[in-house]
């Protein structure tokens, strides 16, 4: 990982025109920002072994200057890390925070002086940069003998050595171990022998060392240099790997974030490498989109569908983390590293979602359209994304999942089945709809299967619909040319989830149940059979039980249209037998499926139970 973000750190530093074997052109920062015109320079000169006040001086912003305003922030509540800072308050930002305060305990001589001028005249400083400012001279620096504060070397140093010092220093560890660092050794990520070497550099904070057990030399801090040696340079190109990172390859995903990080074979030449980063960079900004691109997230800047479209000269790594304090905080916790996934597997990824999108029951059901995503309202089809995942499982059991889609590793059926009906359940106890619920269970399983992620085609032996001599070869011709052939047709679509004859039982049960439930609403405005169905915590021998009570139901209303459809439930009992193997989830599910579905089986014209479910 370290190697591909340096080498994404070099090429980001290289696009800004500036060189790895000059650090401070890294380090400087433009100090501007889109109101800046001016800045304003604390004009000092010496005047013989002392300085004097001028006054202040007013210069348009030059880009070209950079280097010389010589500009890094520092702490948001201390000094930057040269006397070169943006303003917020006038007086504050001299006096009190920025500008005198770096000059505190400056032990150079040089330095010293400057800080004693500065003091000297600080009342009618003060006023001066009062009388000066505006909105558009928001940048305050000093002008010394007419030189910038970066054409002094000691200032370019001092923040060199300032910005460097995170990288060896910290004030956590004992006293005896707050350094590590050392002179005339290997930098351990470009394998040059450097003067000085960092042990404390931890570009995505997952490297420890406040733990004795992650320290070599004794468990001493101080000798972690010797674990993880990185020189400056090194140090500030994975800097900006990261930093290139947060902006162009950083995304979200469900409640959570996400870095894309390539890594190229070591064959690819650099124009290759450049072409996949300007692709990405464009795919950033929505001016240089042409296609709608394809999703497996709900992030409109995803570039999945982008990199799947890539040869194999490069693998993708996933990097799943949070950052309560900010991307650059302190804490940065990686919940998940996904490493080595190819292109190709990206586009299988793609390929079976669009075949799980393009089947009619997905595609008839109609679910919200985020305003947030589309910046519209209205309908559209059930498609595939990881959303449909995240709706049922918890945080933890989501990312184990992901991982196992993106790498291909089985995915326990049972233990995600009883996520899906703990779900599908809450809503029906509650009397809200189930249908986009259940949908999005079969359409995860169907995408998990087609993945070859699950099994769940079970019931070996079992006589089977759409074989020679099934369970319409001697039906009636009813059965042969209406229900029975939309009964096959549906099995035959999802046979690998309807392996045994008790599940296409079960699921016909829901389909008949749902007819019922809506006669009694048609007839009463309620539907008091719903509360047979347990909760829909379902069992073998209360499935079975179900069947002449719907019956019994239907004739009581006088509209038993369905006795075709209760005979090849029958027969579908019969031939399932006992002890069917199948868990409450699983017969929950499939019956709460044909109740979602019943509307596909109508049987004459004279149906009234296949309107819209009433729990859908």
């Amino acid at each position: 990982m370290l190697d591909a973000i340096r080498e994404i750190g070099l090429y980001a530093i290289k696009e800004e025109g500036k060189s790895i074997d000059d650090p401070l052109a890294i380090l400087v920062k433009s100090p501007a920002n889109n109101a800046t015109r001016n800045v304003m320079f604390i004009v000092i000169d010496r005047n013989g072994e002392d300085f004097v006040y001028r006054g202040i001086d007013i210069e348009e912003y030059s880009s070209d200057n950079i280097l010389r305003y010589c500009y890094k922030k520092g702490s948001p509540h201390g000094t930057d890390l040269t006397p070169t800072s943006m303003i917020t308050n006038v007086e504050s930002t001299f006096e009190k925070v920025k500008i005198l305060p770096w000059f505190k305990n400056q032990k150079d001589e040089f330095l010293r002086k400057i800080g004693n001028c500065l003091r000297e005249n600080r009342e009618k400083i003060i006023a001066d940069l009062k009388q000066s400012y505006s909105r558009e001279n928001n940048i305050i620096s000093l002008k010394i003998d007419g030189k910038y504060v970066g054409d002094y070397e000691i200032f370019r140093n001092i923040l060199i050595e300032k910005a460097a010092k995170k990288f060896y220093y910290t004030p956590s560890f004992s006293p005896a171990n707050r350094v590590s660092r050392s002179q005339n050794q290997i930098c351990s990520i470009c394998n040059q022998r450097k003067d000085t070497v960092f042990g404390f550099v931890n570009t995505f904070k997952f490297y420890t060392v406040d733990k004795p057990g992650f320290v070599s030399g004794g468990f001493q801090q101080r000798y972690a240099w010797k674990n993880f040696p990185v020189c400056l340079n090194c140090a500030l190109t994975l800097e900006a790997g990261k930093a290139y990172l947060g902006k162009f390859m950083n995304f979200s995903f469900y409640g959570f974030n996400y870095l894309v990080i390539p890594e190229f074979l070591s064959e690819v030449d650099e124009t290759t490498r450049k072409d996949i980063f300007k692709k990405i960079e464009r795919q950033r900004n929505p001016e240089f989109r042409t296609v709608e691109i394809r999703r497996l997230t709900t992030d409109e800047n995803e570039i999945l569908d982008l990199m799947s479209k890539q040869k194999n000269f490069l693998n993708l790594n996933f990097m799943f983390y949070d950052v309560p304090r900010g991307y650059d905080g302190t804490v940065f916790n990686i919940l998940l590293y996904i490493e080595d996934i190819l292109p190709s597997r990206l586009k299988y990824l793609f390929d079976k979602k669009e075949e799980v999108d393009s089947i009619g029951i997905f595609k008839e059901c109609m679910v919200p359209i985020s305003e947030k995503q589309a910046k519209k309202s209205g309908y559209k089809p059930l498609e595939f994304n990881f959303g449909v995942l995240r709706r049922f499982v918890p945080r933890v059991t989501f990312l184990n999942i992901v991982d196992r889609i993106f790498t291909g590793k089985p995915v326990d059926y049972d233990f995600l089945m009883q996520f899906i009906m703990h779900e599908i359940r809450a809503e029906f106890i509650n009397d809200h709809p189930t249908r986009v619920s259940t949908l999005s269970g079969f359409m995860l399983l169907n995408y998990l299967y087609r993945l070859g992620l699950i099994t769940c085609n079970d019931g070996e032996g079992d006589m089977k619909s759409n074989e020679k001599g099934g369970i319409f070869e001697k039906a009636t011709s009813d059965e042969q040319s209406g229900i029975g052939v939309r009964i096959d047709s549906f099995f035959r679509e999802f046979d690998e989830f309807f392996g045994s004859d008790a599940k296409k039982a079960i699921f016909l049960e829901g389909v008949l149940a749902q007819k019922l439930l809506n006669i009694q609403y048609q007839e009463r405005g309620a539907t008091p059979f719903r509360a047979k169905l347990k909760g829909l915590n379902l069992n073998e021998k209360q499935i079975k039980k179900l069947l002449p009570e719907i019956q019994n139901k239907l004739e009581e209303y006088g509209k038993n249209y369905y006795r075709t459809l209760e005979s090849v439930i029958s027969r579908y009992f019969i031939s399932a037998g006992n002890d069917w193997g199948l868990s409450s989830d699983d017969i929950s599910f499939y019956f709460v499926l044909g109740m979602n579905l019943s509307h596909m089986f109508r049987t004459d014209n004279n149906d009234d139970g296949g309107g819209e479910a009433r729990n859908e």
